[in-house]
């Protein structure tokens, strides 16, 4: 029943994503698309010119793989193995396993733990999977959290030679949760790249990466999500071209206990789902891989700390909405951005 409620509720977010795109090309032909449930979310693969099943197929083939080797759920992963193996001995993972946790250590590193990997025995803990539509009648007490919070430190995440991973305790769980599916889709722009494709839409569930532009060479048009509701509505249209788009929201996956919402993005620092201004943010970057993890750490930065990082980095920009219902945007998406709801307030940000 849960899979059934995540399957609908992603949908509805894919819907949102591409609902105004203006994705049809000059000689009015429908994509060639595909829709599968991978990485715990639905995925849905749109080539606009090209009729390339080839390279349809080997994008959802890469996919398959890269959870193979990063879902923390499946045994013969490499995550399960460092899991598994963790202050035991260090484990030699797939060159592409190294990479992604090689980059969520720098995230981790720039952003001082607000994207923390290691982040796995608070997962578990509060194991916040779905949109639970009755209320649940326990959270975790202050004990297991303070015992969970003793397991969690990037710091303690070896990176070694010859693609050797190691976790110095056990009882840690690396969680590389808010970090693939970004890296999955660059991989699929990759291999669309390789193939000659140079407009598609690679939408992972939040995860949006808006290859080329559209056929008549007009920039994608991408809604992006309105915290303040779920049901496929978007509050702002952004104009893009060859960008990954990635929305990271305290709607997503949820649980409530005695009236309160308790979303799944926990903060490392205190063991509990992060509590700021934050509603929602979407960040825009030149690889999605950055923007997954990004959309992690400003979330929980909040949005002050979150410009600060931003400010650091280059060919990346964020939208924050906070829970006073105003869009805060940087002055370079000004031209770009269209706000469509007109009980939020917009917020140029000049800094």
């Amino acid at each position: 029943m849960r899979s059934r409620k995540l399957f609908a509720f992603v949908l509805a977010i894919i819907i949102l994503s591409i609902f105004i795109s203006g994705c049809e090309s000059n000689n009015n032909k429908e994509p060639l698309s595909k829709t599968e449930f991978l990485m715990d979310t639905v995925i849905n693969l749109k080539i606009y010119d090209k009729q390339d099943k080839k390279a349809l197929d080997e994008a959802i083939d890469r996919l398959k793989e890269i959870e193979s080797r990063m879902s923390s759920h499946i045994e013969s992963s490499d995550v399960r193995q460092i899991n598994d193996n963790a202050g035991i001995k260090p484990v030699k993972v797939h060159d592409d396993v190294y990479h992604v946790i090689e980059q969520a250590k720098h995230f981790a590193e720039i952003s001082h733990g607000a994207y923390e990997p290691t982040i796995g025995p608070l997962v578990d803990l509060w194991n916040i999977t779905g949109i639970d539509e009755k209320e649940r009648d326990s959270i975790p007490t202050e004990e297991e959290i303070k015992e969970k919070l003793e397991l969690v430190d990037y710091n303690d995440l070896e990176i070694m030679e010859d693609n050797k991973i190691y976790l110095n305790r056990k009882g840690m769980k690396l969680d590389l949760g808010g970090i693939a599916k970004g890296y999955a889709a660059d991989e699929v722009k990759r291999i669309f790249k390789e193939h000659g494709i140079n407009s598609a839409i690679i939408d992972l569930g939040g995860n949006v990466y808006a290859l080329g532009n559209k056929a008549n060479d007009e920039s994608w048009r991408i809604g992006i999500q309105d915290p303040f509701d779920i049901t496929g509505n978007y509050l702002g249209i952004l104009n893009v071209k060859d960008k990954s788009i990635v929305t990271s929201g305290d709607y997503e996956r949820y649980f409530k206990y005695k009236g309160k919402k308790y979303h799944h993005i926990i903060d490392s620092k205190t063991g509990y789902p992060s509590e700021n201004e934050v509603a929602g943010i979407s960040i825009i970057s030149d690889k999605s891989i950055d923007g997954d993890a990004l959309s992690t750490a400003l979330f929980v930065l909040g949005i002050e700390d979150g410009i600060q990082l931003l400010n650091q980095l280059e060919n990346v920009e964020g939208i924050f909405i906070d829970k006073k219902e105003e869009v805060i945007i940087p002055k370079i998406l000004e031209k770009d951005f269209t706000l469509e709801n007109e009980n939020l307030k917009l917020i140029i940000n000049s800094h």
